[in-house]
């Protein structure tokens, strides 16, 4: 046998979970995430389940344009929700995301038809969009968007998104 690499401080402790948490993978936002998280909505780690990809959330409007993304997003989400009783989505996503820039994911095409929006307006919508996406997969859950921006000071805020 193997001898273990690391073994955690920690006893190992199932915990029940309410809340999926949607958000990019960011290794630059996903600090500032998991402290939103922590100190204003009062989930600390471990106790809610982490659905962390690039884009976030935005795969869940790829119906049209990359279905298999889609797809396998809905499947994930339904299965989270299912299997662990989940009451609550929160979806997260953040200013300068690289997944929206970028035209392997996003079309350019699909770019322009945003000509006027700026990307934050644009991801706003979104997450609009994501929130009537989620409720459309007729599922007893509720569901948050919170759009992540830097301020003047430095700091990352979280807005609350309709």
């Amino acid at each position: 046998m193997a001898e273990p690499s690391y073994t955690s401080q920690a006893p190992f402790a199932e915990q029940e979970s309410a809340v999926l948490v949607i958000c990019c993978s960011s290794n630059v936002f996903l600090p500032y995430t998991q402290e939103f998280l922590a100190k204003h909505l009062g989930l600390e780690p471990g106790s809610y389940d982490l659905l962390a990809v690039p884009g976030g959330p935005q795969f869940l409007l790829l119906t049209e344009y990359l279905p298999k993304f889609a797809w396998v997003g809905h499947r994930w989400v339904k299965f989270l929700v299912e299997r662990h009783r989940l009451k609550r989505i929160i979806v997260i996503s953040h200013e300068d995301c690289a997944w929206y820039s970028d035209e392997r994911f996003v079309p350019q095409f699909l770019q322009k038809l945003g000509v006027g929006r700026s990307l934050k307006d644009r991801q706003r919508e979104d997450l609009r969009e994501i929130t009537q996406a989620l409720h459309n997969l007729g599922l007893p859950i509720s569901v948050e968007a919170y759009y992540a921006e830097k301020s003047a000071d430095g700091r990352v805020r979280f807005v609350k998104e309709a």
